[in-house]
């Protein structure tokens, strides 16, 4: 009888492993663009790009935005571009779950009307914050960067998704793209998990900068 059951628990372990890895496989990534409103180009001088990220982050604030300095300063600038390194925790940090942009149904959903409404709640209740850096740094316009992620030390893959906002002057929101993405690192070393998922995370910004034309 306990043979039978260490065997059931066993096979019910391997199914689980086997849905976790097949949905690393199959996630792609790729940013979902939601709304996109730019202005022309010609009219863009100067994008500031700020990192919103959770309370409970393991990597400092410090860490994501010299990572991502770092790594725009490998691309040329079709527009000047400022990754504000300062941390504001009202505007540069979210508290829980229900502040974040990124908002899905218990089904996995992404709610886009949920999040936008967060959004312009954000917008809102901080907007003398947010407008005083389009004032101290020059910018035409403020890319909000919020990315959450996680590590598994045990089965060695990262697990993250984000959301960038893009705001203008007004607060008013002219682009809006969100992701999911699980990989497989085949690293069981903390510090090189944080790192990994570090760098991914701001790949995927730095990719998406280019996709709208800002760098390349």
């Amino acid at each position: 009888m306990n043979i039978h059951l260490c065997c059931k628990r066993y096979c019910k372990s391997l199914i689980v492993i086997f849905v976790v890895c097949t949905y690393i496989a199959c996630s792609s990534g790729k940013p979902k663009e939601l709304h996109e409103s730019l202005p022309k180009m010609t009219t863009i001088n100067k994008v500031a790009v700020m990192v919103r990220i959770p309370a409970s982050s393991p990597i400092e604030y410090a860490r994501y935005t010299k990572t991502l300095q770092a790594m725009m300063a490998g691309y040329k600038h079709n527009k000047e571009m400022i990754v504000i390194s300062e941390e504001l925790p009202a505007i540069t940090v979210f508290q829980s779950n229900d502040d974040r942009f990124f908002q899905t149904s218990l089904e996995g959903d992404f709610l886009y009307f949920k999040a936008t409404g967060i959004i312009n709640s954000y917008c809102f209740k901080n907007k003398n914050e947010l407008q005083s850096l389009f004032e101290k740094y020059g910018c035409d316009l403020l890319v909000v960067y919020e990315p959450y992620g996680v590590v598994s030390y045990g089965m060695g893959f990262i697990d993250y998704d984000s959301v960038m906002v893009i705001l203008n002057k007004e607060l008013k929101i002219t682009y809006f793209d969100y992701n999911h993405d699980r990989k497989e690192t085949g690293e069981f070393s903390t510090e090189i998990l944080w790192d990994f998922l570090l760098n991914e995370i701001n790949t995927r910004c730095v990719h998406t900068l280019i996709d709208l034309g800002f760098i390349k």
